[in-house]
């Protein structure tokens, strides 16, 4: 797909506008303007009655038409995008069927697609203030030398400065004087993520080096590696030892990761060995850190960038590596807003692209990715072993239908609970899994037997008892009537099912001297939540972690000696080819938080179905003997990868024209 890229006025020009149809539109380019425009600029233009930012194309065909309109103004004096990031957002744009007015405006921060604040472009904010300089030597009052000298004259707080008698009246007067000046800098990266210095001392496995060189050794060239490792085989540190061998080559790195509050390990791990030169980009920054962190991305000043899926739009200049950590993980998948895309396979696309190696990290393959591997589209690379004396944990499973919950103990076996009292007592830390947040599933009306259901998904809703609320998982649909019966009117409940604050509220009660805590996407609300509690558990103040899969990944706990999975079947029975896939890579990825230091992991799995083949598969930690009987399963019914699936919606605000013409769309296909 050739971009031309030129600094010349032109005659006619096509506009992408975001939030319309995925056609282009016509507008004629009068403004005589020696810098010109590039392709994916920032233009304003009159739309209909309204002025709307749209994205320069291309050059219209020489032909124009009659009653064209002018653009308002060219708003990037400076190309956004290179020629190669254009050309792969461009290919996004046709792959996922985007406009590429919205692919476009994916890859900008929040703050350069609005109207109002569209004057920003990169290089033109200073960056957010950090502190105070005090310079001593503009002082001649004694009284207010002294108190001043005590703070850190480099970079001093405002509460500081008037912590010490400044009043706030003298704080300004000061900074008219030139004595105190603003300081401006990059904003902290999570400071409450400490570097792991020990990990660059770490001397590399056989199978890590081998992994390591592998990597290193394909450096300028298109190729796609599968790295599959088992959970706690180190491969943190071969991305890191492969991004210093990038480093090294003047190169800039990209990591995506499946969620960023649950990757402190890898951050941990990559600011010991590259410092300030990491960025994150993460939906939870504030919209002025967000763009500072764009800008510095795109001159150069963070060479490596680690982030969600939409990091994938970040504007790294000289790319070297891709690295996608979780590869498996169905967080990289966006379904809204536009652009709906894969990110890891977007990634395996921008790295062909730019004609560079690609690393898919994952102790539990996605089955599109390992089929890759075993058709030779993919390089293999196997860890097989836990570095040291780390061993892979004991996974004991518990038939429910044998060993029986009791009325007084609904969620845990005796040989559950006999577990984790030994740990606690022991000093040793356990992880429980259940993978349904919320306080109850569903609640039924004892009076009419009616269930509240979602007015937009016709689901059933969930009951959370934080908030008393009721709750559609799929929507977001809220209602704060948990305490009545819409259809009767009446308040009696029946509480059905299990949810993870319905199990923190019996954790209480059977483990009184346990200090438990709760890590869900409802307990994690925040920009700093999640991070806060996994701290907290890293540093002993509690002896339970509870949570959905948020507690599956990217932690690392070198005493936990016990994880426990509460109901292993849940997820099994939905509707969806790749259930039985989810489950797998969850049970694995859990099991794999125990047992990773020097004390022994044990996990218990309670089933209801400890007969089926995915449960003793999960239980061995076999994988290749679960790939072989699943991907035989898709091959049969024509699942991915031996075929694509296109999901089609159509949404009306009228339900009959819908109807009528979703069946139209039917009979056409």
């Amino acid at each position: 797909m050739a971009c031309l890229f030129f600094r010349m006025p032109v005659s006619y020009i096509n506009i992408a506008v975001p939030g319309t149809s995925r056609r282009l539109f016509t507008y004629s380019f009068d403004i005589i303007d020696k810098s010109g425009i590039s392709p994916g600029d920032r233009v304003l233009v009159p739309l209909g009655r309204r002025k709307a930012i749209g994205y320069y194309i291309e050059k219209a065909p020489s032909v124009p038409k009659t009653g064209l309109k002018s653009i308002i103004e060219i708003i990037d004096r400076k190309p956004l995008f290179s020629a190669e990031l254009f050309s792969f957002l461009r290919w996004m744009s046709d792959y996922y069927f985007a406009g590429i007015g919205d692919v476009l405006r994916a890859a900008l921060p929040p703050e350069m697609r609005k109207l109002k604040q569209h004057k920003h472009s990169s290089g033109d904010l200073p960056g957010v203030l950090k502190g105070y300089k005090i310079d001593l030597t503009l002082i001649d009052n004694d009284a207010i030398r002294q108190p001043l000298s005590t703070l850190d004259i480099d970079c001093a707080s405002k509460n500081d400065i008037l912590g010490i008698g400044i009043s706030d009246y003298k704080f300004r007067k000061l900074i008219g004087q030139k004595v105190i000046q603003p300081v401006y800098g990059l904003p902290d990266i999570l400071p409450y993520i400490k570097p792991r210095p020990e990990i660059k001392g770490l001397k590399p496995t056989s199978e890590q080096t081998t992994a390591i060189k592998s990597i290193s050794g394909n450096m300028g060239s298109f190729k796609p590696i599968l790295l599959y490792g088992i959970t706690g085989s180190g491969k943190t540190l071969v991305y890191c030892r492969a991004a210093e061998e990038v480093m090294a080559r003047s190169k800039t790195v990209l990591i995506l990761v499946p969620e960023i509050a649950l990757a402190g390990t890898l951050l941990a791990s990559f600011r010991a060995f590259f410092g300030d030169r990491v960025a994150l980009m993460h939906s939870a920054l504030k919209a002025k850190e967000r763009l500072l962190i764009w800008q510095n991305i795109k001159n150069g000043t963070y060479r490596i960038v680690i982030g969600a899926r939409s990091a994938i739009f970040a504007p790294l200049d000289n790319l070297g590596l891709i690295i996608v950590d979780e590869e498996h993980d169905e967080s990289y998948k966006q379904d809204d807003p536009s652009p709906r895309f894969q990110g890891r396979d977007s990634a395996v696309m921008r790295a062909r692209m730019a004609n560079i190696p690609i690393v898919l990290g994952s102790a539990t393959p996605s089955l599109e990715s390992f089929h890759n591997a075993q058709s030779g589209r993919y390089e293999l690379i196997k860890l097989t072993k836990r570095p040291e004396k780390a061993e892979t944990p004991v996974v004991r499973l518990v038939d429910l239908t044998k060993e029986r919950v009791t009325r007084d103990n609904l969620f845990f076996t005796k040989t559950m609970a006999s577990h984790i009292k030994k740990s606690i007592k022991n000093k040793q830390q356990v992880i429980l899994y259940l993978n349904r947040r919320g306080f109850s599933p569903r609640i039924k009306c004892t009076n009419c037997g009616d269930s509240p259901i979602c007015p937009h998904c016709m689901v059933t809703l969930t009951y959370h008892r934080s908030g008393n609320k009721l709750m559609c998982h799929l929507c977001g649909y809220t209602t704060f009537k948990g305490d009545t019966c819409e259809k009767c009117g009446k308040g009696e409940f029946l509480y059905i099912g299990t949810g993870t604050q319905k199990i923190e509220d019996k954790i209480g009660e059977l483990f009184e001297t346990a200090r438990m805590v709760r890590l869900d996407s409802d307990s994690a609300r925040g920009r700093e939540r999640a991070h806060h509690i996994l701290a907290d558990f890293a540093s002993h103040k509690y002896d339970i972690l509870l949570g959905t899969q948020m507690v599956t990944k990217g932690i690392d706990f070198p005493d936990v000696s016990l994880v426990g999975v509460l109901m292993a079947d849940i997820g099994l029975d939905m509707p969806d080819f790749r259930a039985s896939e989810k489950l797998f890579a969850r049970l694995i990825q859990v099991a794999g938080r125990s047992g990773r230091g020097i004390i022994p992991g044990e996990v218990i799995v309670q089933t209801f179905k400890p007969e089926l083949d995915l449960i003793d598969d999960a239980a061995r930690q076999d994988y290749d003997t679960f790939y072989d009987r699943e991907i035989k399963s898709r091959e049969l019914f024509k699942y991915p990868p031996f075929s694509h699936l296109v999901n089609f919606r159509l949404s009306s605000r009228k339900e009959t024209p819908l109807e009528k013409n979703t069946l139209a769309f039917k009979i056409s296909l």
